[in-house]
């Protein structure tokens, strides 16, 4: 923290650069003939050099999200290796925008813990304890980073099935929803941060009408949505889902 603390990364006086302890993530959107990943890739390089620090360009991963029917071939630069799916903070994101690695991961991880606990069961482990160690040791690996790939239903689904499957095989006594658990995630981290003016993701909820009027008692301007996917992102459950905003 005290050798990157200066470091700052701006397009257009929007911060590009987001850090979480050691680790440095730049988000750059790109678009036909840009020069922003050149240029805010050069100001890290600048950064670097000017604080007598070497960039190991190999530990160096790009993702590029692809939205759908863009084919377009994004040149690799400063021999940054891009991949198709990269890992940050726990959650992993994919080049086409869906999450099914990142539940792939998690239900193997869950489906190691179910071990554990049918291991114990044997030894006369009794319910109350089953379920103590289901909401510690399997939930968890669903309940992290939940109102990211909460977006992509056919995902919370296949969640579903395995939460299912442990409900009728007595790993847990109460049956969990994964679409209930999504809300009260949503609502709490709203809840949280939207009371946080200077926290970054107030910059993408819905602005208030500076009109005295409410027709349908929408008090915030609702953003345009043409796809079920695009309603299904966190701010727009929040809006058209849940009636939060």
């Amino acid at each position: 923290n005290i050798f990157i603390n200066d470091l700052e990364i701006s397009l257009d006086n929007q911060s590009a650069l987001f850090k979480y302890a050691d680790d440095t993530t730049i988000v750059i959107p790109v678009w036909s003939k840009s020069p922003s990943r050149i240029d805010l890739v050069e100001q890290f390089f600048t950064w670097s050099s000017e604080n007598n620090m070497i960039c190991n360009t190999s530990k160096c991963k790009e993702l590029v999200l692809r939205k759908k029917g863009f084919n377009e071939n994004i040149p690799s630069i400063y021999n940054i290796p891009q991949c198709k799916e990269l890992k940050i903070l726990g959650v992993t994101f994919q080049e086409n925008c869906k999450y099914r690695e990142h539940v792939r991961s998690k239900l193997f991880k869950a489906n190691k813990s179910l071990y554990i606990l049918r291991t114990l069961r044997k030894e006369g482990l009794c319910q109350n304890e089953l379920d103590y160690l289901f909401n510690s040791l399997v939930l968890p690996n669903f309940t992290y980073g939940l109102s990211v790939y909460g977006a992509n239903d056919s995902e919370l689904t296949n969640v579903q099935q395995f939460l299912d499957r442990c409900f009728k095989r007595k790993f847990t006594s109460v049956k969990v929803n994964i679409r209930d658990l999504l809300e009260n995630v949503d609502k709490k981290f709203y809840k949280s941060r939207s009371i946080n003016t200077s926290c970054p993701i107030n910059d993408i909820f819905p602005k208030k009408k500076i009109t005295k009027y409410f027709l349908r008692n929408n008090k915030a301007i609702r953003p345009i949505v043409n796809t079920e996917r695009f309603k299904n992102i966190f701010v727009n459950r929040l809006i058209f889902k849940y009636n939060a905003i």
